[in-house]
């Protein structure tokens, strides 16, 4: 007999989660209800609002990118039904986000709102409409608040200079890219399963939690989340991965693309058993209109920070 088959998980995610200790048979029923194909009446609202997101395309060869998404308030989405949304980010000169979309059709949102700390993660297809992305999700579920860092964020007339001269496309960091890094309490990662689509994820940490092992090579730790393992799941399945984080006062935006590996993170680290090694195949360097953000409220971190809703430890 094959391996069993989950309605709302793949052998990927399966696997990581035995490796945990998750019971898949009772979270799958757990989550049913909550991974639903449509926007909630109070989700409708969320996403009108945002004026701040972060979508993974999948360019003509197979490999994930993600892309900040930006606009003035209820300017970037328009709810068209529970299951379709029209995006229309201020895209960046030389991101590659609207050529993906024209070549694969495959588009992953993480709707996402920091001041809230709040974000909800959609899988869909997507289109090019006379100007905007015309999105369609068949997944659809809310996440915990685990990691992030508490910032407002204006649009406004700001939305419309990004500070930074033209694009840059390479296959290494340079040392500006590193010092990024450095300063760096948030990414974003994307990667991809060949049912379940396009994903576009949250990472934070203290300020340079991302080791750049050298201009080739990226460590990223995974910390205790929500018992999904989507990331390391679609990782077993397909080693292409994304990464990028963004300067929020410069809007420079730092656009890694390659193959991630799971390994198991330095003994120094009490945050976390698992990183990611991602060796990087191409950077991109680009300017996006990021507005004006507001530092709030730093995130908890400490060792054994949990998710009350993890059916697990």
């Amino acid at each position: 007999m094959g391996a069993k088959r989950y309605r709302n998980f793949h052998p990927g995610e399966v696997a990581f989660q035995a490796d945990f200790g998750v019971d898949t048979d009772a979270f799958d029923v757990g989550v049913e209800r909550a991974f639903r194909p449509e926007l909630s009446d109070n989700e409708v609202r969320f996403v009108d609002g945002l004026t701040f997101s972060v979508a993974t395309s999948i360019d003509g060869g197979g490999r994930p990118w993600v892309s900040p998404l930006f606009a003035p308030a209820g300017g970037l989405f328009e709810v068209v039904d529970r299951t379709t949304v029209l995006v229309r980010p201020e895209v960046a000169d030389g991101d590659p986000l609207l050529d993906n979309v024209e070549a694969t059709g495959e588009l992953g949102v993480l709707y996402f709102d920091p001041s809230r700390r709040r974000r909800a993660k959609s899988l869909g297809r997507a289109t090019l409409d006379d100007g905007a992305i015309r999105y369609t999700m068949h997944r659809n579920f809310g996440l915990c608040t685990k990691y992030i860092c508490k910032r407002a964020h204006s649009a406004g007339a700001a939305a419309a200079t990004a500070v930074g001269e033209g694009s840059d496309v390479r296959t290494s960091l340079t040392q500006a890219d590193r010092e990024q890094l450095a300063a760096s309490d948030t990414i974003y990662l994307g990667s991809h399963h060949t049912e379940h689509g396009a994903d576009a994820t949250h990472r934070g940490g203290p300020a340079g939690f991302v080791s750049v092992v050298d201009d080739t090579m990226l460590l990223v730790p995974e910390y205790l989340g929500n018992g999904m393992f989507n990331t390391l799941g679609n990782l077993l399945l397909d080693d292409r991965v994304a990464l990028t984080t963004v300067d929020l006062r410069t809007g420079r935006t730092l656009q890694v693309t390659g193959r991630g590996a799971t390994e198991p993170s330095p003994p120094d680290d009490a945050m976390s058993e698992r990183s990611i090694l991602i060796a990087i195949t191409e950077v991109r360097v680009n300017h996006a209109a990021v507005g004006e953000w507001t530092d709030l409220e730093a995130f908890d971190h400490r060792p054994g920070l949990l998710n009350p809703a993890t059916p697990f430890r």
